[in-house]
């Protein structure tokens, strides 16, 4: 009896002749489907016989590419099937077209053209490392590995973007206006602590928001009629500090996210991927790779900790309850302490740095003051600053002490909520100290009547010193407590990574935010984040051991910028409502008659394009640019780009679900060819 047997979704026929059920000798399978390479392979293995290709008349035991069963026909490259001989004949065409001079038979300009397009394809794939800071880093990760090398190319990558945003704000705002500024209205003294505080005569200079005035004319030169706009060069270079921003943090978000191992083969796989795919081979140092030794032995544990867990009997009702009631005190507490250093804030901007010489208003209520002298005024231009740095580096000390009430499973759940409950407490005390600020100038003017400045100059100020203090105060006390533990007890410890970046970005968020009112800010970003990198370069290199914990280069760098572009988008939202609204308006002094500032004659900052625009005296430009942002092209360009996102995200939905069926289909071929191959070898039997 002869039985015909044909899988679905597969070319393969199987024929077995089952004349006597106890010899398998008399089992005949043939196969009559293209092969693949690993079935060629295996079928001539099995088989002992070699495989002689007739392209290169070589004797090998290797599958011939697009071959079939029968050894006489194969596949081009277009997947047709061709004989041997039309295959020789097509072989010897293809040597003959690559001998060809290609570009003895071109013109000059064709043969321009050619180099062009050859030298542009060799240049867009080339990769070249930034030399900037390399040997520091190479140092670091030769010796402590890429985990913490990530966290120095993150801050050589702010220092960079510090370095862009001083040539656009240089270029556009600030050398404009230092050139045509009336240096000769500055008549108070200037002293040193001014560089640290922001006072005396920089109060009132191009340093700060209030000196910009919307336009002015170019003083001498060729261009005696030319006005050239700060209100618009303003909001533009606005723009782009911040949606420019975003679209540089996006793009290295998408360079870092590698492809990675799906969940399925992740799951089936579990240990294999830790066991063959953790060792970083840029690791030169004995000690690294001894730590890099126990942190790969370490996560086989947990995850078979995890695997086991997982295999255990669910919580009762009583253990779940417990376990909720524990994590919402934890998150009580945690808000409370965030609140507090907020509530914190807010009190020392109304009762310190805004108080008078005699009284403050607060809500319509007169509370009495004492009078203020010289003595105090140091204290009323430092305590806020030395205040919220305290802040930020106290509390969140007690914040990484509450996960231990909340019995987290792994320890990388416990480190982000860590991590996002520092973050928080950052943000929301960022918001108090500028929300605090612009209130009391707002609602109080009496601040801006001893002082002669705007609402803009005064948060520029205390945005300019809490920068400056921060990264006094963050350089001494990371080198008093890291050296001074390391001479103590003679013993390294590891480097606290999300810490030290979650500093870096807090700082980072305050030059942005700042740069609005302070144009030179980014220029003390600049000098923060060198010191930032080699106070921690020289903190990492003497005092700290290796890490044990294993972390990937590209995940680290995903996780920087995550929470770099948290900020970013934080942000984003005071600055959106500034430059928007009618209300909020920075350049507000003592007298409610008198506007400063780069957007002065404007009802709010975004109108400074509209005077840009009406003040051109060629009618089909000024026409042309009101038309710009008419509702006729704003809106229609606004729906084609939630078409187009739209449009994305069905694509990627598509190419997801392409992805899974591609994997189901390999995973059916797998097994399909282990059933071959055990019936190949039962028939040899």
């Amino acid at each position: 009896m002869w039985l015909k047997k044909r899988k679905p979704n597969s070319q393969t026929t199987i024929e077995v002749g089952e004349h006597d059920q106890d010899s398998r000798s008399s089992m005949n399978v043939s196969l009559r489907r293209k092969l693949s390479l690993a079935q060629s392979f295996s079928q001539r293995v099995v088989t002992e016989t070699p495989h002689l290709d007739p392209r290169t008349s070589d004797t090998s035991w290797g599958p011939s590419v697009g071959q079939r069963a029968d050894d006489k026909t194969f596949e081009d490259d277009e997947g047709d099937e061709i004989t041997e001989a039309e295959l020789q004949r097509k072989r010897s065409r293809v040597i003959e077209r690559e001998m060809r001079n290609v570009r003895a038979e071109m013109g000059c300009f064709a043969l321009f053209w050619f180099d062009f397009k050859t030298w542009y394809r060799r240049w867009k794939h080339k990769t070249c490392e930034n030399p900037f800071l390399r040997s520091y880093i190479k140092h670091i990760e030769r010796n402590f590995g890429s985990g913490i090398g990530a966290m120095f190319l993150f801050s050589r990558w702010i220092i960079m973007l510090n370095v862009l945003l001083i040539v656009m704000w240089s270029s556009f705002v600030v050398i404009p206006m230092a050139i045509n500024f009336n240096y000769g209205s500055l008549v108070e003294p200037f002293a040193f602590r001014n560089i640290v505080d922001g006072k005396g005569p920089i109060s009132k200079s191009w340093v700060f928001y209030c000196a910009y005035v919307p336009s002015f004319k170019a003083n001498g030169g060729f261009l005696t009629d030319f006005y050239y706009h700060i209100g618009l060069a303003y909001l533009i270079t606005i723009l782009l500090t911040f949606f420019g921003g975003l679209f540089i943090i996006l793009r290295n978000m998408a360079m870092a996210q590698q492809p990675s191992p799906s969940a399925s083969a992740n799951s089936r796989y579990l240990f294999a991927f830790i066991l063959w795919s953790s060792w970083d081979h840029s690791i030169t140092s004995k000690e690294a790779a001894n730590n890099l030794r126990k942190g790969i032995t370490s996560a086989l544990k947990d995850n078979m900790y995890q695997s086991k867990a997982e295999k255990q009997k669910v919580l009762k009702k009583k253990e779940k309850c417990l376990l909720i009631m524990r994590r919402v005190i934890a998150w009580v507490i945690t808000l409370i302490l965030v609140g507090g250093g907020c509530a914190a804030i807010t009190y020392l901007v109304l009762f310190v740095n805004m108080a008078t010489s005699n009284k403050i208003y607060v809500s319509n209520i007169t509370v009495k003051w004492v009078d203020l002298t010289a003595d105090t005024d140091f204290l009323r231009t430092y305590v806020l600053p030395i205040a919220f740095s305290v802040i930020n580096m106290i509390v969140p000390f007690f914040i990484t002490r509450i996960p231990k009430i909340e019995q987290y499973k792994t320890g990388q759940s416990e480190l982000n909520v860590t991590i996002g409950r520092i973050f928080l407490l950052r943000m929301a005390n960022l918001f108090a100290l500028i929300m605090s600020l612009y209130s009391m100038t707002s609602t109080s003017s009496s601040s801006l009547t001893d002082t002669g400045l705007c609402t803009g100059t005064v948060i520029g100020q205390e945005i300019y010193k809490l920068v400056v203090m921060d990264t006094i105060i963050h350089t001494l006390v990371k080198l008093i407590i890291s050296f001074g533990m390391y001479y103590w007890k003679k013993v390294k410890t590891e480097f606290d990574i999300p810490s030290a970046v979650l500093v870096l970005i807090y700082r980072q968020a305050l030059i942005w935010i700042g740069t609005m009112v302070c144009p030179v800010l980014p220029i003390v970003g600049l000098f923060s984040a060198l010191i930032f990198f080699f106070l921690t370069y020289g903190i990492v290199r003497h005092t700290c051991k290796p890490p044990i914990k294993r972390w990937r280069q590209s995940r680290r760098t995903f996780f920087f910028m995550s929470f770099l572009l948290l900020s970013l988008l934080c942000v984003i939202i005071p600055v959106s409502i500034i430059i928007g609204s009618t209300k909020v308006n920075l350049g507000t002094t003592s007298n409610t008659n008198v506007l400063l500032g780069p957007f002065r004659s404007s009802v709010q900052p975004t109108s400074a394009y509209s005077l840009f625009a009406n003040s051109l005296s060629v009618y089909w430009l000024r026409d042309f640019l009101l038309w710009m942002i008419s509702n006729t092209v704003v809106l229609p360009v606004f729906l084609i780009l939630v078409s187009v996102l739209g449009y994305q995200k069905m694509r990627l939905t598509g190419v997801e679900n392409y992805s899974l069926i591609l994997q189901a289909e390999l995973q059916q071929e797998r097994e399909d060819n282990k059933k071959l191959v055990k019936k190949i070898q039962e028939s040899m039997l």
